[in-house]
């Protein structure tokens, strides 16, 4: 019961990894608010979570809405008096030709904007105020190295990369740490339809993982919690690559 009574907010928290993330928080003691630009998914998530005896609720709406992300914060706060870990989890991905790409604005809104939009009404609405917090913000091995067909992702989770480290320096004297994620190839809905339209992409890219699989949400949303938790107490400004030694691997060849 690592979170007991702790107060979380994931966003991104209808499906995937961060769904996983707000089971995991719950079942250790944590009231999870499910954020969720899907109304439906944000629900689901947390009957899911009530029906295992847990404790959430939903703040749907869009993730990238600078208004939102405050007001949403500001609805927690009332709620249950305080925001003590927030997980910048949502995140979207359209893999087109730079030369053709038209989703520049919409990937750096949900991958970069959010995450200090969501970052800072959490600071100064609570984190600050309450003497320390702590924040996860989900990148990708795509913050290290990029791969063809996906510009605005490839530089806005190099951009979430930096605002971790920013962050993470600036609020250390409020105690508030600052830490990241950066997932590999994982079991997400966005990478299923990613690989439905493309599979040779994905099967070569499964080939080039030294672990041969793919990551479990679960899998990741271990790391999130790890880095929220007391257990991570002097870390901060981390980018923790969860890759099944994808980023490792920098050669060039296959690992067999």
């Amino acid at each position: 019961m690592r979170f007991k009574d702790k107060v979380v907010v994931i966003t991104g928290a209808g499906s995937g990894m961060g769904r996983a993330a707000a089971r995991m928080f719950a079942a250790e003691g944590a009231v999870v608010a499910v954020n969720d630009f899907n109304a439906d998914t944000a629900a689901a998530a947390v009957a899911e979570i009530e029906a295992a005896g847990g404790r959430a609720f939903a703040i749907p709406g869009d993730v990238a809405d600078e208004t939102f992300a405050q007001s949403a914060i500001a609805e927690v706060v009332q709620r249950v008096g305080r925001v003590d870990i927030l997980v910048n989890n949502a995140g979207v991905s359209t893999i087109q030709p730079a030369t053709e790409y038209q989703a520049w604005r919409l990937e750096m809104g949900v991958n970069l904007d959010a995450p200090f939009y969501w970052s800072r009404a959490a600071a100064v609405q609570s984190m600050i105020p309450n003497g320390g917090g702590a924040i996860v913000i989900v990148a990708s091995n795509a913050c290290f190295a990029a791969f063809p067909g996906d510009v605005g992702y490839i530089a806005s989770k190099h951009g979430a990369a930096g605002l971790t480290k920013a962050l993470a320096v600036e609020w250390a004297k409020h105690n508030i740490r600052v830490n990241c994620v950066a997932p590999g190839l994982t079991e997400t809905p966005m990478v299923k339809q990613g690989e439905e339209k493309d599979p040779e992409r994905f099967k070569v890219r499964r080939a080039r993982i030294p672990m041969g699989r793919t990551g479990k949400p679960e899998e990741q949303a271990e790391a999130m919690l790890f880095l929220a938790s007391d257990a991570a107490s002097y870390i901060t400004g981390l980018i923790m690559n969860n890759d099944g030694g994808q980023m490792a691997l920098y050669s060039g060849f296959s690992p067999q």
